[in-house]
Order: structure tokens, then sequence, then C-alpha cells
């Protein structure tokens, strides 16, 4: 039965066959077994090794030339040697042989290669042919036995000839009268037109005239028009009621001041509407009646 060490060889032979097969008989780098070909999270249940300690120490095993499965150079198997027989191997050894080059030993890759040919290549096996069967005459009535002159029965794949109607004992090309009668059901089906609608609507007992949509159009708000806003007139400028609106105001309807008299905004004093100044206190007036 065989290892995880030979298990891992195998699986290393079979996937340079199918990736890259021109690396059976040529040099490889280290970094390709861990990269491409035998990655640990895709064959470590074919391999049989549980963790990623394991698998490298498996690696190790197989570059140090253990069982010869693979060549490479004598210096770097002689180190990786050496870090295996301590029993603690320190496995950063095998990252800094990435770039190393080896190759796989002939004779152990051809028994591999001959044990598991590509899926592809299965033989295909060719069916034998059928034995022909022995033809059977029936003897009609009034026939002798001995007349074997049978007519061939008709092949079910023969048919009539491209462009040939098939027609029974009681086809016969209609005349036009049918073809007259035949398009007016096919009209009777057919929906009706636009005017037939309206004329169908009118005779239902609805004749009430429909607007347009243009002649409701003036009846839709325009959501682009200016409203106009109202201003509300201001409220008394002596108590701050508002005053009456729609009409002439002079005297406030709740204070009883005189609205058309100018006041100083200083001193209050009245002043005459030609007036620039106030004649009490000497302000500007710019207050409006």
């Amino acid at each position: 039965m065989a290892d995880e060490l030979e298990r891992l060889f195998r699986i290393l032979v079979r996937r340079v066959r199918d990736v890259r097969p021109e690396n059976l008989s040529r040099p490889f780098e280290v970094a390709e077994i861990l990269r491409t070909f035998v990655p640990y999270r895709a064959h470590r249940a074919d391999v049989g090794v549980e963790t990623a300690e394991d698998y490298e120490v498996l690696v190790l095993r197989l570059l140090s030339g253990e069982r010869g499965f693979v060549f490479a150079d004598d210096a770097m198997q002689e180190d990786l040697r050496r870090e295996l027989d301590s029993g603690n191997p320190d496995l950063r050894a095998l990252h800094a042989y990435g770039t190393a080059r080896v190759t796989l030993a002939q004779h152990a890759m051809r028994q591999v290669l001959e044990a598991s040919p590509p899926a592809h290549a299965a033989a295909v096996t060719p069916a034998a042919p059928a034995a022909p069967a022995a033809p059977t005459a029936q003897t009609a009535p009034g026939r002798a036995a001995t007349d074997d002159t049978t007519e061939p029965p008709p092949r079910a794949s023969e048919g009539p000839p491209l462009g040939s109607a098939v027609r029974g004992p009681h086809d016969r090309a209609p005349d036009a009268a049918e073809v007259s009668a035949a398009l007016d059901a096919l009209q009777r089906q057919l929906p009706p037109t636009l005017a037939e609608l309206d004329a169908v609507l009118a005779a239902s007992g609805d004749a009430r005239p429909r607007p347009s949509f243009q002649a409701r159009g003036h009846a839709i708000p325009d959501p682009t028009a200016e409203a106009t806003i109202r201003t509300p007139r201001p409220g008394c400028r002596f108590c701050g009621q508002m005053l009456p609106e729609g009409r002439a105001v002079t005297f406030c309807p709740h204070c009883g001041q005189n609205l058309k008299v100018r006041r100083c905004p200083g001193c209050s004093a009245e002043v005459d509407p030609a007036w620039k100044f106030c004649v009490t206190c000497g302000r500007a007036s710019t207050t409006t009646p």
C-alpha cells in the first residue's frame, strides 16, 4: 500500500502531465510544486496529511532525494537531509530553496504514467454490427408457397416528395364561393375599426358629446403661472391693530388717532408733510403718512 510520500509523488507526476507536460523531462522550480502542481489546500486529502507542517515536511523528504523520486542540486539535498535528521526540521529551508530546480526521476515517472493513463485517452470499443434479420415470407391465399417474389414493405422514413401536397381521397380545391365565405367569417372575427367602435357606442344610448382634452384644457391650472399674492393692509402705526380692508381709512377704529398726520420719529411732534426736518427736535422726517 502506498504511503504519503508515494502518494505525493504520484499526484505530482499526474499534475505535471496535465498542466505542463513539457516538465516531465525538463527541470522546474521547487516553488511550482507548492504553488501550481500540488498545493496543500487542494490536495491535502489526496496526499493524506492533516496539517500544513506535515505537508511541508513531506515535501522536504521528496526534495531531499528520498527513494530517488526527484533529482536536484547535491548541496540542497544534503542540507535538507541534515534538517530532517535533526528531528525538528526548520521548514523555512523549503522556502529558501524556492528557486532551486528539480527533475523527476524517469523510471519512477514512467511507472506512475503507465498505471494511470489520462482520462481523455480511454479506449472506445467499436460496436458489433447487428446481424441482419432473416427475411420472412407470408403466403397469400391462392398463391403457391414456393413463390418468393414478394414486394418489399415501404420504409417508414420515406414520405411524399418535397413540395407535393398530401391529399385524401375526398380532398378537392375550394371554389371561389367557399373562399369568399371563409374571408367573410374571418373578417367578422377581427376586431372592429375605430369608426365602427364609435358607431357602436353611439347606438348603445350614450350619445352625449364628450369634450376633448383641448376643450377641457382651460379648466386645468397652469403650474407655471405665477399666483397673484395680495398684500394685506398694514396695521395702525399707533396701536398696531388691523385696519379695515377695501375702504379709505383716516382715523384708526381702535385708538382714534389720525392716520393722515405725520409725526416726528424722535419727539412725536406733528410735522407738516412738506417739512424735511422736525421744528421741535431737528430730526430728519423720513416717515410717511
